[in-house]
């Protein structure tokens, strides 16, 4: 039995033979909670090994999966009873996605196209199993409240990685949409603006975190790393004072994480949503198009995002979006909420040099600290929309 991150290795047979070594050895991997045990070289499990799995349920209270069994072990779950008390998964088939077109590329993976009425999205090689069932959980959960997402239905591998399927009918990346078709960015933004005030409208419930209550909790790691307890109190207050909202959350909200099916929007890539003040779904389309315009034009290039536009292709795009977002042309309503988008952009990018060591030169940092550490000292305002 060997534990990677998150995930439990169990193989060979367990049997009345080996039992008690078993159970010593995985209770002693689990602390608490719920636990994934990867089954893949797991060839056969007897009674005596399953009642180990059952007592370690107990001991948890938590949920315990067992993933990737092979056809003949799962009957044995199933047979048993065990697959109504466990969560018991197959093992995952294997696809190839030489030869299919990639339609879009994300920080997390790449969209292939599989036929005319399917995707797959492979996710990178560091995204574990763990965090994909999660952001399925999410999108499923999403669906229910009304949020126009697309539904995956099957979980594979791809080589060394991951990917999930999903039924999505001549569906294609509204960024590439809009990068193909330039001469009409104006009306593409108009309406995916149209459609994130929509999706803001919806409330949701617990089964989605706080985006403010998580992003003031993760700010704490910045101190003695990044900033001083001064400058952390600062960037947390500037959080804080956004509004609570119970409304749904996307959290990274820009045209790249949004398919277009027959005319109609439809939301991917939800990992990160949860619920709280639309501000939190700005912060991807400022950084990516409002920041983007002071990249160098290797790094435009480069980025997905930004590459094969103008900076002033992304100043509209980053125009239209926020005036038709805001239903304005007041342009001193239309400055203060970029000046606090730009703020709340800040405090939250710089939480990215945490868990992305190097991401950032010094300088950069410096720079995003000190616009929420100004912004702050020269008084909050309310949030203006």
């Amino acid at each position: 039995m060997t534990k990677t991150d998150d995930i439990i290795k169990i193989s060979g047979k367990i049997d009345s033979n080996n039992a008690k070594q078993f159970e010593d050895e995985l209770i002693a991997a689990v602390d608490s909670g719920d636990v994934t045990l990867d089954g893949e070289e797991l060839e056969y499990i007897s009674s005596a090994g399953l009642r180990v799995l059952l007592k370690l349920k107990k001991k948890l209270g938590g949920e315990v999966s067992v993933i990737n069994v092979s056809p003949e072990v799962y009957d044995i779950f199933d047979v048993t009873g065990f697959t109504n008390i466990l969560s018991v998964k197959k093992a995952l088939r294997n696809i190839s996605v030489d030869g299919m077109e990639i339609i879009g590329k994300g920080a997390t993976g790449i969209v292939y196209r599989m036929d005319k009425e399917t995707i797959i999205k492979v996710f990178n090689k560091n995204v574990g199993l763990t965090m994909i069932n999660y952001e399925g959980k999410k999108a499923k959960d999403a669906f229910i409240f009304g949020v126009p997402t697309a539904i995956s239905y099957d979980t594979v591998k791809v080589g060394e990685c991951y990917g999930v399927i999903y039924e999505l009918l001549n569906a294609e990346e509204l960024l590439s949409v809009v990068r193909n078709d330039k001469e009409h960015i104006v009306d593409h933004i108009k309406k995916y603006a149209l459609k994130m005030q929509s999706m803001h409208r919806i409330e949701v419930d617990d089964r989605f975190g706080d985006t403010k209550e998580g992003t003031i909790e993760r700010l704490g790691y910045l101190e003695g790393n990044v900033c001083t307890a001064e400058e952390v109190k600062k960037l947390r207050a500037v959080i804080a004072n956004v509004p609570d909202r119970n409304t749904f959350i996307h959290g990274d909200a820009h045209i790249g994480n949004v398919m277009v099916q027959n005319g109609e929007f439809m939301f991917i890539d939800l990992s990160t949503a949860g619920k709280g003040h639309p501000i939190f779904d700005m912060v991807s389309m400022y950084i990516g198009f409002k920041m983007g315009q002071n990249l160098s034009d290797e790094a435009k290039e480069s980025r997905e995002l930004t590459r094969g536009f103008t900076n002033d292709e992304m100043e509209r795009i980053w125009k239209t979006y926020l005036m038709t977002y805001l239903d304005t042309e007041d342009e001193t309503l239309i400055n203060k909420a970029e000046e606090q988008i730009k703020a709340v952009s800040c405090a939250r990018i710089i939480l990215a040099a945490i868990s992305i060591p190097g991401l950032f030169t010094p300088q950069r940092l410096e720079y995003f600290k000190n616009t929420v550490v100004d912004y702050y000292d020269k008084g909050l305002e309310p949030i203006c929309f």
